[in-house]
């Protein structure tokens, strides 16, 4: 079957003219998604074998696969079927969009038939790979808040043909009918000018790349292969005349030369492992920028794969500012704008969640003008923080670190094994201070219309939301926090749950008790 009315138009007009409706009739997606298909069924195996990487590497050792003949005849037939599977899953996928929803069959043995109406649509993500780039083709990925089973896709439409997709369906409202629905896309698709809130430059994302690294994930998972890389980095080290077992026994250097090469090498580590997360960070977010348009709030980022994000302002239900150890002591801050995340995977990356809209590393004085946009009036940083009660630091260190580790030396005392009493002991002593900072970070307070929270160990978060937004309070205590006065609040918001642990008792029942009065009276919607 052709394609919907997505002739490539120029750019901009192509937008305000491209047909969203496709009519009673399936679609099918033009050939180049095969691409998108096999690329998706690679990546599905990587997954996998990353989960097999311990299983794989004991067999490559016990069965020496590397030098079995069949290895690369295995490894082509592999890709061939991936290949082949990439173009049956074109063949058996359709979609369509009539009368404000979206309809999509895909699945060969597995068959789905999913229906969206415009209106459980929460947001509408549009991605390029790099290989639809150069015939300006897109991905677009419709998010419904709810299970990631539910999230549909259509894989491969022009550009233009996405862009006015996401232009009607954000342009939709629940209360509209859909002929006003559709003279509200027209007036939309026009477009309103866009205003630019922040862009990344290269500094920022290099700064964004060292103080978040998450590379080390890579070296846990290879950690089977450490002896075939060993072996295979002193084999190459030899070839070329430097031997490392001469250079650091200890017949040929002394203890404090020893030290000196592992330090070296382990600053080479760590700074290629920072080489490798500043790519991925300017891999992730080249090129972005954060707008606004109307009500909505607009991510473009990537380098390779071109993302597009869209937030409407009144979804988000959370602002969360972020500062790691290192971000503190850069002045930097990773602010994200959370919206309904019920029901989805917590696993997946927060970078890449359409439920999410990160800007990384921005200063202080940015976030502050940021969060002030999407929340007007909010204090986040202005605000008076009170502290959670001394009695939580009591009860962790009373109950749950110093008894426990007091047992535990005083068997090792017993039996004399010195070092290992000395050894619990730190361990005891490092735990009890990073629960301090703990207590010492956490805090909260409230003004007519917004919550704030204040948590962190090292690093320092703040979150902020408003108190309308709230779906559920609880308040709990133990009999010993009946008896001193103090109580747990929790507060659930479609983004998540928020802790106010051991504020004391009168605090937390007025808080809670406002929280729903604001909620029940409150007549406003945040979806």
């Amino acid at each position: 079957m052709s394609e919907p009315s997505m002739d490539t138009v120029s750019d901009k007009e192509s937008v305000s003219t491209t047909a969203v409706e496709t009519g009673e009739q399936w679609q099918r997606l033009s050939p180049i998604s095969i691409l998108y298909f096999t690329a998706s069924n690679i990546k599905k195996l990587a997954q996998f074998l990353i989960y097999v990487v311990p299983a794989v590497a004991v067999t490559a050792n016990v069965l020496d696969l590397k030098d079995s003949p069949y290895v690369i005849p295995v490894a082509l037939l592999l890709l061939v079927s991936l290949s082949v599977s990439g173009v049956i899953s074109y063949f058996f996928y359709h979609f369509r969009i009539s009368e404000q929803h979206v309809e999509v069959k895909d699945g060969v043995f597995n068959r789905r038939h999913m229906n969206l109406p415009f209106w459980r649509i929460q947001n509408v993500k549009i991605e390029q790979p790099i290989y639809y780039r150069p015939m300006q083709f897109a991905l677009v990925i419709l998010d419904t808040a709810g299970s990631a089973q539910e999230e549909a896709k259509i894989v491969a439409v022009p550009l233009s043909y996405a862009q006015a997709l996401r232009k009607q369906i954000l342009a939709y409202h629940t209360d509209e009918k859909p002929v006003a629905a559709q003279e509200e896309s027209k007036q939309a698709s026009a477009g309103e000018d866009e205003e630019v809130l922040t862009r990344r430059k290269i500094r920022d994302l290099i700064i964004h790349g060292i103080t978040n690294n998450r590379v080390w994930i890579i070296l846990g998972a290879a950690a089977p292969f450490y002896d075939s890389i060993s072996d295979v980095v002193f084999r190459w080290l030899n070839a070329r005349g430097l031997n490392l077992e001469q250079l650091i026994s200890e017949q040929t250097a002394a203890w404090w030369q020893i030290g000196l090469y592992t330090l070296t090498l382990l600053m080479l580590i760590m700074a290629l492992l920072a080489l490798l997360s500043v790519g991925g960070a300017l891999l992730t977010f080249y090129d972005y920028t954060l707008s606004r348009d109307g009500d909505r709030y607009i991510r473009r980022s990537g380098l390779l794969n071109k993302q597009e994000v869209s937030m409407r302002q009144s979804r988000i239900q959370m602002v969360t500012a972020k500062q790691d150890w290192l971000d503190n002591i850069l002045g930097r801050v990773n602010l994200y704008f959370e919206q309904n995340t019920s029901g989805n995977q917590q696993q997946q990356a927060e970078l890449m969640s359409p439920n999410k809209l990160l800007v990384p590393s921005v200063t202080i004085k940015e976030t502050q003008a940021l969060v002030k946009e999407a929340m007007p009036e909010s204090q986040l940083y202005e605000t008076t923080y009170q502290p959670v009660s001394l009695r939580y630091l009591w009860h962790w260190l009373g109950v749950w670190v110093w008894p426990p580790t007091l047992l535990i030396v005083g068997i090792y005392l017993y039996n004399q094994a010195w070092e290992l009493a000395i050894g619990t002991s730190v361990v005891a002593v490092l735990l009890s201070l990073i629960l301090v900072l703990r207590w010492w970070r956490w805090g909260y307070g409230d003004d007519a219309r917004y919550v704030y929270v204040r948590s962190g160990r090292i690093g320092l978060d703040y979150q902020c939301f408003e108190k309308y937004k709230v779906q559920q309070v609880k308040v709990s205590q133990s009999l010993l926090m009946k008896r001193r006065k103090v109580a747990t609040l929790n507060v659930l918001l479609a983004s998540g749950n928020i802790t106010i642990p051991y504020m004391p008792e009168q605090n937390a029942w007025k808080l809670a008790n406002e929280l729903l009065y604001v909620a029940e009276k409150s007549r406003r919607s945040w979806m």
